[in-house]
């Protein structure tokens, strides 16, 4: 028996040496690569980020050189459409049955996207000042997002079909719900027929474009190739994201040379900042614990927390663009929103909340 613990310690002993030098060896290759790894791995993980802030510096001081570009209609609504396409196209639908059989939850998700967080906003809106408000009023407006909603809602163990059900309610009733909460909270910053172009261009630009992606779904083999290469789409939809980010601050440029006495404070902006993290962050519990009261089940719960408080970037930007709103509110709201959901999915998923 002596000659076995023996036996065996030796054998831990020669396999601990081993294990050691292996260890101090992938030890120095980690840090000799740290250095040359975490840049790289840091602008893969935030390159939409880094790309959006610099491209809104870009257009807003260089303005003038880019302003025929940014006058150019077709080309603007054009992005629009392709990039709402190329959203719409990877999203699968496969599960949406079960959703519309129990529909409290999509509704539930719509309703707080669509009603509770443009009340919310109302009040205090005209708390960061008059160039900034009513881009709030737009953020609050917009739809649920078309990707991120879905992807963080699965990730923390959700039910992503009700995340794809909100998405799509909301983008297709955006048409009409934007111009209507717009309208009734702006009221005279905009002319009657600035609002009927509105609602006309979100219904051609942006409700029949995802429809259109999902005919062309029905196609097995389109269908296939699609979900296959949803990080391409993924891609070159951000692309058309960042292109409307650039022209937007072009016109913001220049409607800041033209109106040097409005130009932007820090108050403002902190202001608008804590307006909106304090309304996604209190929209997104809210869902989880009204969902809870009623009894649904937990991933409906994680499925309405994101994706009743999320709103897309594009349809936002669109139409402060086609307004003449700042678009800082919805480009900050959208950058928060990813920040701070994924640490809620984080949270959920390790927590088990």
């Amino acid at each position: 028996m002596k000659s076995l613990d023996s036996r065996a310690s030796s054998i831990l002993n020669q396999s601990s040496v081993v294990g050691s030098r292996d260890y101090n060896r992938s030890n120095r290759t980690a840090v000799t690569n740290i250095h040359t790894d975490s840049p790289m791995k840091f602008i893969q993980k935030h390159w939409f980020l880094a790309s959006l802030l610099l491209l809104m510096a870009l257009g807003f001081q260089f303005a003038n050189p880019f302003e025929t570009l940014a006058e150019i209609e077709w080309l603007k609504w054009s992005v629009v459409s392709a990039t709402m396409f190329l959203m719409a196209w990877p999203l699968e639908f496969g599960k949406l049955q079960q959703s519309c059989a129990r529909p409290i939850a999509p509704l539930l998700g719509t309703a707080f996207n669509l009603i509770l967080i443009p009340l919310l906003v109302w009040p205090l809106a005209a708390l960061a000042g008059t160039e900034l408000g009513p881009g709030i009023i737009i953020t609050a407006a917009t739809p649920s997002t078309l990707a991120s909603a879905a992807v963080l809602t699965r990730y923390a163990g959700g039910d992503d079909s009700v995340a794809v059900m909100v998405t799509i309610l909301t983008n297709a009733t955006c048409f009409f719900v934007m111009p209507f909460w717009i309208f009734l909270q702006t009221g005279d910053q905009i002319e009657s027929a600035q609002l009927v172009g509105t609602v006309y261009k979100l219904f051609l630009y942006v409700v029949v474009p995802i429809a259109l992606a999902q005919l062309v779904r029905r196609h097995r083999l389109s269908a296939a190739w699609a979900t296959q290469a949803k990080p391409l789409l993924s891609r070159l939809a951000l692309i058309g994201v960042l292109a409307m980010v650039f022209l937007g601050a072009v016109k913001m440029g220049l409607r800041f040379e033209k109106q040097t006495d409005s130009m932007i404070s820090i108050r403002d902006l902190l202001i608008t900042a804590a307006i909106l993290v304090s309304v996604h962050v209190t929209v997104f519990w809210l869902g989880i614990f009204t969902t809870k009261i009623i009894g649904l089940p937990r991933p409906k719960q994680i499925a309405v927390g994101f994706s009743g408080s999320q709103k897309t970037l594009m349809i936002g930007l669109s139409t402060a663009v086609n307004l003449g709103f700042n678009i800082i509110p919805i480009v900050m709201y959208h950058s928060l929103q990813l920040i701070i959901d994924a640490i809620f999915a984080e949270r959920l998923k390790e927590k088990n909340l």
